[in-house]
């Protein structure tokens, strides 16, 4: 069974060959190092604007979180509160790419456009399906 690291690089390089065939320039936005700490030497990984990756084109800029497997809608909810802290200029949108087990493309959610401060809001779309209430959510107390 491949490690949540393997998995998360696989649906990262599938992002990025699909962003450069829709003509995007793209580069990840990972900063790596390490810490040293009692013990020894600790690898860090830390995401530059909330994002995987940073995809350029003519007209637009994409800062992309990827999510990918059978529970990627699960994780939008943290990638908003994410994005939502970094500002974003004219032409930048914040996107997240959700990748469905064996999806040949990716569901392409635009979370943000700019021009937009930080603390922005967010735009989140209406649910496919409707959540079904509790049977005591309809009492009156």
């Amino acid at each position: 069974m491949p490690s949540a690291v393997a998995k998360g690089q696989y649906w990262q390089a599938r992002s990025k060959r699909w962003l450069e065939a829709q003509h995007f320039v793209v580069e990840p936005l990972q900063l790596s190092g390490w810490i040293k700490t009692a013990t020894g030497l600790r690898p860090i990984k830390r995401d530059a604007f909330a994002s995987d990756l940073l995809a350029v084109s003519r007209r637009r800029t994409w800062f992309v979180q990827v999510r990918g497997g059978d529970s990627w809608r699960s994780q939008l909810a943290s990638a908003r509160a994410a994005f939502a802290k970094y500002p974003l200029g004219a032409g930048e949108s914040q996107v997240i790419l959700g990748w469905e087990p064996r999806a040949r493309e990716p569901e392409v959610i635009i979370v943000a456009t700019g021009p937009a401060d930080a603390q922005h809001v967010t735009i989140v779309p209406p649910r496919r399906k409707p959540k079904a209430l509790p049977l005591f959510a309809n009492r009156a107390g």
